[in-house]
């Protein structure tokens, strides 16, 4: 009768050391990680640009007098005309003045930069609280091992105390 109330409270305290999912997820509670993640990113950007000038179109008349005699009416001054991209010009003797006149072209006068435009970029970002929820536990904790060990060996040596008892001690 005592062997085996000795092997049943052998076999309880087997049972109640050993250690169930359930129980462990409820001891052992997973941890949740926060992790705070800044980003900064800067960046510059260097451009080149076209920068177009308007130049608005003027006329101007303009006289010099010159001190001479009246040539008469045999004869006829030339007129005298030039003419670029930007403006034209005339020029004629009308006694006693030479005369001028200046045309200047509605122009727009195109001129590439480089390197003008600079434009800054400064971002920015936080995230917080990104939380990760780790797996459940699916491995035994080495103590739980060892404590299996040891109980097992605890009812080796019973079995085996028992059976030398039985065995070798006759009455």
């Amino acid at each position: 009768m005592k062997s085996k109330i000795l092997v049943f409270t052998a076999i309880l305290c087997v049972l109640s050391a050993s250690c169930s999912r359930k129980w462990c997820q409820s001891h052992y509670i997973p941890s949740v990680d926060s992790i705070y993640k800044y980003v900064v990113k800067d960046s510059i950007v260097i451009k080149d640009t076209t920068i177009y000038i308007h130049l608005p179109g003027e006329v101007v008349h303009d006289s010099v007098p010159i001190p001479c005699p009246d040539p008469g009416p045999a004869y006829v001054p030339k007129k005298v005309r030039a003419e670029t991209s930007l403006a034209w010009a005339e020029a004629w003797f009308q006694f006693p003045n030479i005369k001028l006149l200046l045309v200047q072209k509605d122009t727009t006068i195109e001129e590439r930069l480089r390197g003008v435009i600079i434009e800054r970029n400064h971002y920015k970002s936080l995230y917080e609280k990104l939380s990760i929820k780790p797996e459940p536990v699916k491995f035994i904790p080495s103590v739980y091992k060892i404590a299996l060990w040891l109980w097992a060996g605890v009812i080796i040596a019973v079995a085996g105390y028992i059976a030398v008892r039985l065995f070798v001690f006759k009455k």
